[in-house]
């Protein structure tokens, strides 16, 4: 069987509120794999800053860090270091802020 030209991947999207101490896992699933068609032409970083940009618009109302762990494996052992990860800021509402 050919082995295909990319490596699939597994993500997890975590979130820590403001004032909170523990990451809580957002998502669909506590793991999920990187979908296939989105790398067959790009990156697992380019997938990535495209994801966390979607999530800056979606989640605008939170405030805190958002945290997202890539992964070679489905099912990473407990301490298994991520293969990319990156942590953005959710600055939330301010009183200033309009809502859309």
């Amino acid at each position: 069987m050919k082995k295909p030209y990319w490596q699939p991947y597994w993500w997890r999207l975590l979130f820590r509120e403001d004032g909170s101490s523990g990451w809580e896992v957002i998502g669909p699933e506590p793991v999920d794999q990187v979908p296939n068609d989105a790398l067959k032409n790009a990156s697992l970083e380019a997938w990535a800053h495209a994801l966390l940009e979607e999530a800056l618009d979606e989640l605008e109302d939170l405030r805190g860090d958002l945290l997202l762990e890539c992964y070679a494996e489905r099912f990473p052992a407990e301490g298994t270091p991520p293969v990319y990860s990156r942590r953005i800021r959710l600055p939330g509402y301010t009183l200033t802020s309009p809502r859309k």
